[in-house]
């Protein structure tokens, strides 16, 4: 149960090859705050009987700097019956939210790949700057 995109990094690699070192910190930094901001967002919108699917909304930051992806996952399992995949994935069976301001698909529609394209390209341009490119 996760969202898969890309983002374009076109418009970056002039940047990334002035010095790799400071845009894989930059891709890091980015990378971090990305995933910190899809937890928030899925959270926010994740829906709430319990708490316990939005207590369970985790997300890591997986390789290094320039070759690293972000990884948000809902397992809120329950007796062995994973919630979270069944509300995001099944359509929790057809069956309407409780809560108004919660979705089923709350991983996909709290993802904002624009922002996050600029968020890694400004951290990047950041680092570059620091290092005196």
């Amino acid at each position: 149960m996760a969202k898969d995109f890309e983002l374009d990094l076109g418009p970056l690699r002039q940047l990334l090859a002035k010095s790799p070192e400071a845009a894989g910190r930059g891709a890091r930094q980015a990378m971090d705050d990305i995933k910190d901001d899809w937890v928030r967002q899925s959270r926010d919108i994740a829906p709430l009987d319990t708490g316990n699917l939005r207590r369970q909304i985790s997300g890591e930051v997986e390789g290094q700097e320039l070759n690293s992806k972000v990884i948000v996952t809902a397992n809120a399992a329950q007796k062995g019956f994973n919630c979270g995949y069944y509300i995001h994935e099944e359509n929790a069976g057809g069956k309407s939210l409780r809560t108004t301001g919660t979705v089923k698909k709350f991983l996909d529609e709290s993802a904002d790949e624009a922002k996050w394209q600029r968020w890694l390209e400004e951290e990047i341009r950041n680092e570059l700057d620091k290092a005196g490119w």
